[in-house]
């Protein structure tokens, strides 16, 4: 017997070929006289047909997916515990920058010193005062106790060595004037002074040189112009003594006329 081809074994339909069959195809007529089921089986075989060629289409219009895999997120940063944080300290190197030193706290023996010093100071400038009024007596007795307080304040030696110059006690000056210049060498006042009492004394020579330094240093010193002038004529350097006098003149020096013209007489 052969058996009928049914709807399995038939090839699908495509949207025309099943109108053309539903009108040309005499097989459809007994089914068309059954009230249409054949060509209700017809039309649910073509929608199933087109419905697949619609996802074929879409599957080859569709753009390709990439997959892109993203990195593994990183852990957050572990906080630091006061005990984390003390034992990556000991980790770090150590700063190279020295420490600043504390400055030490001055001895006793320094205090004392500082004290004994500003006393000093404080009684040299009251005998600098009264020897500005000619007080020599208040004048001496001020640098007395300044040097009392202070055996090393040059300034002191040298301020009571000019008041004995002044009141003519060369003998007496000298000592305090060898001290201020042992302390400071280049005292001005105590060259002076120094060599004015030497050359008293009658030491020439040692005046000359103590007035030669003071006048290096001091050029314009007219008093120190006008006792190496005398120093130098003493010592028979008429031409010697009558540049430095007339020089001490040009200063305005007061007496400094005088012993220029006493000078040129000869």
């Amino acid at each position: 017997l052969k058996r009928s081809a049914g709807p399995a074994d038939r090839p699908p339909l495509s949207h025309g070929s099943v109108h053309r069959g539903l009108t040309n195809c005499s097989a459809h007529e007994p089914a068309l006289a059954m009230g249409g089921a054949c060509c209700r089986e017809e039309r649910e075989a073509e929608k199933l047909a087109e419905r697949d060629d619609m996802d074929v289409k879409a599957a080859h219009d569709e753009p390709p997916v990439f997959v892109v895999q993203l990195p593994a997120p990183t852990p957050a940063k572990q906080m630091k515990t006061p005990a984390t944080a003390k034992a990556s300290s000991k980790s770090l190197p150590k700063s190279s920058t020295p420490k600043r030193r504390t400055p030490d706290a001055p001895t006793p023996e320094e205090k004392r010193k500082e004290r004994a010093d500003k006393e000093s100071i404080a009684l040299q400038k009251k005998g600098e005062e009264a020897f500005e009024r000619r007080n020599w007596d208040d004048a001496a007795k001020y640098y007395t106790e300044a040097i009392e307080a202070n055996a090393d304040n040059a300034v002191a030696y040298a301020g009571r060595a000019g008041v004995r110059v002044r009141s003519g006690d060369f003998a007496a000056a000298l000592p305090d004037l060898d001290q201020a210049l042992r302390i400071e060498p280049q005292n001005l006042y105590a060259l002076r002074d120094r060599a004015e009492a030497r050359a008293k004394l009658g030491d020439l020579d040692g005046a000359l040189e103590d007035y030669n330094t003071k006048l290096t240093l001091a050029p314009g010193d007219g008093r120190a112009l006008c006792g190496r002038g005398e120093t130098r004529l003493q010592k028979g350097d008429r031409e010697g003594a009558i540049s430095d006098l007339s020089l001490a003149v040009r200063l305005t020096y007061p007496g400094a006329q005088d012993k220029l013209t006493a000078a040129k007489k000869g």
